[in-house]
């Protein structure tokens, strides 16, 4: 008998921490530019989503400047969203429309819930 409640004292938070899994969607921006990558983490779609375009548009205004001093190739921005213990992410060329829709296409992919 001793056993036992050794077993259930040791396996009781283990299933806890099993069931605590997140339902809130977490998810990182990832933007490549030549041998430069910087990574902004979110803890919510919704703030990737408002973020985005101030993001592209602050990296695209450095990558301008620096295309004139050296020639780098095209920027890449990886998304990730990870939902419900699943993650799919996507590299696309950066571009703000383009960007939109991957993010739009990930979100329906994981079926998280649209929240208005």
């Amino acid at each position: 008998m001793k056993q036992a409640w050794f077993y259930f004292i040791w396996l009781f938070p283990l299933a806890m921490l099993g069931q605590n899994a997140s339902t809130k969607p977490c998810c990182y921006l990832k933007i490549k530019t030549g041998e430069e990558v910087t990574t902004y983490y979110f803890d919510q779609v919704n703030d990737l989503e408002e973020h985005c375009e101030k993001l592209l548009e602050s990296m695209m205004m450095t990558e301008n400047k620096k295309k004139k001093k050296d020639k780098i190739p095209e920027s890449e921005v990886e998304i990730s969203i990870s939902y419900n213990n699943q993650t799919a992410n996507e590299k696309v060329v950066a571009n703000l429309t383009l960007l939109k829709e991957t993010l739009q296409k990930l979100k329906i992919q994981l079926q998280i819930p649209f929240k208005g």
